[in-house]
């Protein structure tokens, strides 16, 4: 014991010292360098993609025009008549294996081209490659022109939907047997001026089955030359034709008022959207709105950057007001992607009204 306590006597003056050194070997200290502990943010910047679609047009095409020929439309049948060769111009030579048959918006009546059925000419139910273009005009009109002078005996319930349903479904097999092609793309053109009322109340079930009936959704157009909505420009003769402006929203197609004076204007466009050269385009993936820009490159190469166009939220597309790009032609729409964009610090705080 003597020993020992003589042993820590001598090291009383160090064992602070050891105790120090000790107590700090669980640490592993080093200079703070620029290698180590380099702040490292996440990359907050927007998605920005760039969609590029190219213009085509499809191989064959079958064109549905449902008109209506009740007691007053005597005058539009006369004015669509007068100003087909505009619609027909994208048809005739074009290299497009086309139909084009024409049924009435009358189920009520038995007579030919009624309840669905095709209009028929000269033997045939529908236009097709084998006319030339002044035949093709010529048959389109006897078709089209159900009234005599200016008096129209169609019903005057008009079933547009019902009468579409029975073209396309009804009778395909039928009378119609020939006009509908399965690998065809299908534009359908309703002309009135009154709304629809047919006995197929469930538009959704309708707009399922246009949205359904082919492999791919921009194969179908549903196109309205109907009284606007609101009806505007028109006379109290006129009705907003609700229920076919209904489908054409949800399916894509061309929306035009019957109480437009231009209807040449009017048939070159619908004509250009059933040959299969679109005005609309659909995006990738959700845009922020404000960041859509759209430009289009020709087959030459030159860029066409200031065509106006309008953005769709339930279509998620770009549709141009007016312009149409030519076949080949690339359009390139860039944007921000909505999901990308980071909550600005603002939205976190609070209005106190203060």
């Amino acid at each position: 014991m003597l020993a020992w306590q003589a042993i820590l006597r001598l090291m009383r003056p160090i064992l602070p010292i050891l105790l120090m050194v000790a107590g700090c070997s669980d640490y592993n200290i080093h200079d703070k360098t620029e290698s180590q502990g380099r702040y490292n943010p996440p990359n907050l910047a927007a998605e920005v993609v760039t969609d590029r679609i190219v213009q085509v047009t499809v191989p064959s095409v079958d064109v549905l025009w449902v008109i209506d020929d009740s007691c007053s439309m005597s005058e539009e049948q006369a004015a669509l008549t007068a100003n087909f060769s505009a619609f027909m111009t994208y048809f005739t030579d074009s290299g497009l294996d086309y139909h084009v048959g024409v049924t009435s918006m009358d189920m009520d009546g038995t007579a030919p081209g009624r309840q669905g059925k095709l209009r028929m000419d000269g033997g045939s139910a529908y236009i097709d490659t084998s006319y030339d273009a002044a035949s093709a005009i010529a048959s389109f009109t006897n078709r089209a022109n159900m009234c005599s002078g200016s008096s129209c005996s169609g019903s005057g319930t008009e079933r547009g939907i019902d009468a579409t349903w029975g073209a396309l479904v009804t009778h395909v097999d039928g009378v119609n047997n020939g006009f509908y092609r399965q690998d065809a793309a299908l534009s359908i053109i309703v002309i009135s001026d009154e709304d629809d009322y047919s006995y197929m109340v469930n538009m959704y079930e309708f707009i399922s089955w246009l949205q359904s009936v082919k492999q791919t959704g921009d194969m179908v157009s549903f196109s309205s030359i109907v009284g606007p909505q609101p009806l505007a420009g028109c006379n109290d003769a006129y009705e907003p034709g609700a229920r076919y402006l209904q489908v054409t929203r949800a399916v894509g197609g061309i929306e035009w008022s019957i109480c437009a004076t231009d209807w040449s204007q009017m048939l070159n466009e619908l004509g250009l959207q059933a040959a299969g050269l679109k005005r609309e385009f659909f995006l990738s993936a959700v845009p922020v709105e404000a960041t859509i820009d759209v430009e289009v490159e020709t087959p030459e190469g030159d860029l066409i950057d200031d065509e106006p166009f309008t953005y769709s939220r339930s279509r998620n597309s770009i549709q141009f007001e007016a312009f149409v790009p030519e076949p080949l032609s690339e359009v390139l729409i860039s944007y921000e992607v909505l999901a990308s964009v980071p909550a600005s610090d603002e939205s976190d705080e609070v209005d106190t009204g203060e």
